[in-house]
C-alpha cells in the first residue's frame, strides 16, 4: 500500500469517526431511571480502567469560602441523638468496604477532576483535593443529593436540604447550637456536592492515571485508618457501630472483597512499574430502582422521601427536556456531519484521482529508473569481473614474491644457523681450554701450596729439633752449673773444714807444754 493510499484511508476514517463521535456524543451522560424506562440513554459504565503514564499536578477544589450558594440548607435534628451516627457510620462502611482499591473513575469540572468510587449497591462516595487534604461526598444508591459531606476539620449530615448533624475532627457529635454556625459552609458543601454529582452523569468518564493514584495512596489510606481510630474512640458512636456491625458486615462482605482483589491487581501492575496492560475493572449493571431501606438503617436517613421523589422527577422532567433538546442538536450535528463526509469524500475522489495521474508518473519514472539501474548494474558486474581478474594476478605476484621471499628467507636462516653452530663450537673450544688452563693454574697452585706447606712443615720440624737440641744443651749446662756449684760448694766447705781444723790445731796447748805456732 502506497503512502498515497493510507493518507486517504486515514483521512475517510477520520471522517466517519468524527460522525459516529457525533452519534454518540449525547449517549454520554448517565441516564436516570426514568430515561431508560423509555429507552432514551444508557449508564455510563461504572468503572474505567486505569491510565499509565507520568504523574500530573492535581488542581485542589476551591476552599469551603469561595464555593457558591444557591439554596442555604435548613437546620433540623433527629429524635434520638444517638441516632445521627447512622450518616457517619454508614460512610465509615462505605469507605472500609473500598478500602485501598483505585477510583473507579474521574471527569473534569472545568478545573477540577474528582475520583469517584461507585459500589455494587449503588453507594458512590467522591474525592477531591483541597489545601489539607481531601474533601470527601457520600450518596446514598438513587439518591442525586449527599448524605455525607466531610472535609479535614468537620463533617456534615444531610436529610434532603437538611442539615440534621455536624461531627468535629475527631466524628464528636457537636450541639446542636453549633448547627446554625456551620449551616453556611454545610449550604455550600449541599450545593457542591449537587454540582459534583450533575457533571458526573454529563461528562466523559476517564481512568484515573495510575502514577497519580500511586502518589496520593498513602495519604488516604492513613485518613481511612485514622477515622477508624477515631471511630473506636468515640462511645456513642462505637455503641452504634457495634449494634450495627453484623448487618453492615453481611452488607459489604461482597463489595470488600472484590475491592481487595483490586487493591491487589494494582499492587501487581505497580511492581512492574505500569508497563503492562492496565487490569480490567469489574463493571457490574447499576440498580434500576433505588433500593429500598435495610432494617438497620433508619428510615429518616434519606429524608423526606415524597419531597425527594419529587424533586427526582422534577429534575428527571429537566432532563428529558435537555435531552430532546440534545436530540434535536444531534439532528442537525448529523445532517452537518454527514454534509461534511460527503464533501471529504468529494475530497478523497479528486484525490484519488490526483493520485493516479501520480502513480502513473511514478511508475513511468520506476520504469525509467529499473532501465538505468540495470545499465548501471551491468557496468558495476563488468568492474567486478575486471577488479576479479586483477585482483588474481595480483594474488599470484604476491605468492610468487611471497615464494621467493621465503626461499631466501630459508637460505639465510641455513647460514645463520651454520654461523651459529660454527660459533657456538668456537665458544665451547674455548671454553673448553680456558677451563683446562683453569684446571691446569689451579694444580700449579695447589702443588705450590703443597710444596709450601711441606717446607713450612720440614721447617718446623728442624726448629722443633734446634729447640729441643737447645733446650738438652742447656739442661746439660744446667746440670753442669749445678754439678759445678755442688763441687764448688763441697770444695768451700772442704776447705772451710779445713781451715777450722787448723786453727783448732793451732789453738791447742803443746803436749810438751811449749806453744805451737803455726806451721
Amino acid at each position: 500500500m502506497s503512502k498515497c493510499q493510507t493518507t486517504l484511508k486515514i483521512a475517510l476514517a477520520s471522517a466517519m469517526a468524527i460522525a459516529l463521535t457525533a452519534c454518540n456524543k449525547a449517549d454520554t451522560p448517565e441516564a436516570s431511571p426514568s430515561a431508560q424506562a423509555s429507552g432514551a440513554l444508557p449508564a455510563l459504565p461504572a468503572a474505567v480502567p486505569l491510565q499509565p503514564g507520568a504523574a500530573t499536578a492535581m488542581a485542589p477544589a476551591p476552599a469551603a469560602q469561595a464555593l457558591p450558594v444557591q439554596q442555604r440548607v435548613r437546620v433540623a435534628q433527629v429524635q434520638n441523638r444517638s441516632d445521627a451516627y447512622a450518616y457517619l457510620d454508614r460512610a465509615q462502611s462505605v469507605t472500609q468496604a473500598i478500602g485501598d482499591a483505585p477510583p473507579d473513575y474521574t471527569y473534569d469540572d472545568g478545573g477540577v477532576s474528582p475520583w469517584v468510587w461507585q459500589t455494587s449497591q449503588g453507594d458512590r462516595r467522591y474525592a477531591e483535593p483541597i489545601d489539607g487534604g481531601y474533601r470527601y461526598y457520600y450518596y446514598q444508591p438513587g439518591a442525586d443529593t449527599p448524605y455525607l459531606v466531610r472535609d479535614p476539620q468537620y463533617s456534615y449530615a444531610y436529610s434532603g436540604p437538611q442539615l440534621v448533624a455536624v461531627y468535629d475532627q475527631r466524628g464528636g457529635l457537636l450541639p446542636s447550637d453549633v448547627y446554625e454556625r456551620r449551616a453556611d459552609y454545610a449550604s455550600r458543601y449541599y450545593d457542591r456536592a449537587n454540582y459534583l454529582y450533575r457533571l458526573s452523569r454529563e461528562r466523559e468518564h476517564r481512568g484515573v492515571i495510575a502514577a497519580n493514584w500511586a502518589a496520593r495512596r498513602a495519604e488516604i489510606a492513613a485518613s481511612r485508618a485514622q477515622w477508624a481510630q477515631d471511630m473506636a474512640e468515640q462511645d456513642q458512636w462505637r455503641a452504634y457501630h457495634q449494634a450495627h456491625e453484623a448487618q453492615e458486615r453481611a452488607h459489604w462482605q461482597e463489595e470488600s472483597q472484590r475491592r481487595a482483589a483490586e487493591a491487589q491487581r494494582f499492587d501487581q501492575w505497580q511492581r512492574v512499574g505500569f508497563r503492562s496492560a492496565p487490569p480490567q475493572p469489574v463493571n457490574y449493571a447499576p440498580p434500576q430502582r433505588e433500593p429500598r431501606a435495610s432494617s438497620w438503617m433508619p428510615s429518616w436517613l434519606g429524608g423526606d422521601r415524597q419531597a425527594q421523589q419529587d424533586a427526582r422527577r422534577r429534575q428527571d422532567l429537566q432532563r428529558q427536556q435537555q435531552q430532546q433538546q440534545q436530540q434535536r442538536d444531534q439532528a442537525r450535528r448529523q445532517q452537518d456531519q454527514q454534509a461534511a463526509i460527503q464533501r471529504t469524500q468529494r475530497q478523497i475522489a479528486a484525490q484519488q484521482a490526483q493520485q493516479n495521474a501520480r502513480q502513473q508518473k511514478i511508475a513511468q519514472e520506476q520504469a525509467r529508473l529499473s532501465q538505468q539501474q540495470a545499465r548501471l548494474q551491468a557496468a558495476r558486474q563488468q568492474t567486478m569481473q575486471r577488479q576479479a581478474e586483477q585482483q588474481r594476478k595480483a594474488a599470484m605476484q604476491q605468492q610468487a614474491r611471497a615464494g621467493a621471499q621465503a626461499k631466501a628467507l630459508a637460505h639465510a636462516n641455513a647460514v645463520q644457523a651454520a654461523r651459529t653452530q660454527a660459533q657456538q663450537r668456537a665458544a665451547q673450544q674455548r671454553t673448553a681450554q680456558q677451563q683446562k688452563q683453569a684446571q691446569q693454574r689451579q694444580m700449579q697452585q695447589d702443588r705450590a701450596r703443597q710444596q709450601a706447606i711441606q717446607r713450612q712443615a720440614a721447617q718446623a720440624q728442624r726448629q722443633a729439633a734446634q729447640a729441643k737440641r737447645e733446650a738438652a744443651a742447656a739442661r746439660q749446662q744446667a746440670q753442669q752449673a749445678q754439678h759445678q756449684a755442688h763441687a764448688a760448694a763441697k770444695r768451700q766447705e772442704a776447705q772451710a773444714r779445713a781451715a777450722a781444723q787448723r786453727a783448732a790445731r793451732a789453738q791447742r796447748p803443746h803436749p810438751e807444754g811449749g806453744e805451737r805456732h803455726p806451721g
